[in-house]
């Protein structure tokens, strides 16, 4: 937070509406509250109940009465003007959420970009399009940096807690979203710098790796009409798994069996929400459309990190 909050207290200073910024603490154990109270005494700082990871967000973000949220990892810093131009999408009442582009650490990399849903042997994916900088609509905005409407957050009933503790919540909801008619928007004009992690051996099976293949799984059982390429899509998991035999690394197949274990607890809650081939269409010309831009701002904001 050392570099967070300095860049965002900047950031908050260049735009003329009230922005609250907000630390909120997960029950960290590294005296954080002291350090945010010692060095950055104007901004608060709000000890989560117990350690629910991004779900304490649901029921923090529930007892405000901000119209927009901006969520943020800990682990970023942001450019000057980089809150404006997510305000200014915000003002349009059919907007859920705004993401900003993302920068590597020492910013010779962009790491991100507008999303697509796109389908390979049966099997559904969304990745990050770095080639296309331009503000355009997105099938999902980054939780590790997104603008939302209060408003429409809390009526979508916040993050799903099917995608406990993390990874693909921030698809989830605003794909929920777009069923609404709610367009998330990538807007390059907002910067910020990422610290990526530290990489894993190639001779370790990461468990985040599994988690994020476990409940993109999850995602597409729950969401999405599994009914074509349904051979082909077994036929390639079989040759994954048969790969991973053969090196001794079952990232698949742990999360498969994993995310099969939580689907059988939760499938029944689901099954009626999954859209049709025909909504799918629906939502995915939406996202491809022209985006028309809102150059208006909001009267209040909050700014949230944890």
């Amino acid at each position: 937070m050392k570099y967070l909050l300095p860049s965002l207290e900047v950031a908050c200073a260049n735009v003329a509406n009230k922005t609250d910024i907000v630390v909120l603490d997960n029950l960290s154990t590294n005296n954080d509250v002291k350090w945010v109270n010692d060095h950055h005494p104007d901004v608060q700082c709000v000890v989560a109940p117990k350690n629910d990871y991004l779900f304490s967000y649901n029921e923090y973000i529930e007892g405000i009465d901000h119209d927009v949220v901006v969520i943020l990892n800990n682990d970023i810093k942001v450019s000057d003007s980089f809150l404006q131009p997510l305000l200014d999408h915000l003002e349009d009442p059919d907007v859920f959420a705004v993401s900003s582009c993302s920068y590597d650490w020492e910013g010779k990399e962009i790491t991100s970009g507008p999303s697509a849903l796109t389908m390979k042997n049966g099997l559904y994916g969304w990745r990050f399009d770095r080639n296309r900088q331009e503000c355009c609509y997105t099938l999902f905005t980054s939780g590790a940096c997104m603008a939302v409407d209060r408003h429409k957050f809390l009526s979508l009933g916040g993050f799903c807690r099917l995608f406990y503790p993390g990874y693909c919540e921030d698809l989830d909801i605003c794909f929920r979203a777009w069923r609404k008619g709610w367009k998330s928007i990538y807007e390059p004009a907002s910067i910020i710098w990422h610290r990526e992690h530290a990489s894993w051996s190639t001779s370790e099976v990461s468990s985040t790796d599994i988690l994020n293949l476990e409940h993109s799984l999850l995602f597409q059982w729950a969401s999405l009409p599994m009914g074509k390429g349904r051979l082909t899509r077994w036929f390639a998991i079989s040759k994954i798994l048969c790969g991973e035999l053969l090196k001794w690394r079952f990232v698949w197949g742990r999360a498969l069996i994993k995310a099969r274990i939580a689907w059988a607890g939760w499938s029944r809650d689901y099954r009626h929400l999954k859209v049709s081939e025909r909504e799918l269409e629906g939502i995915l010309k939406m996202i491809s459309s022209e985006l028309t831009p809102c150059n208006a701002a909001n009267d209040s904001h909050s700014v949230r990190s944890s």
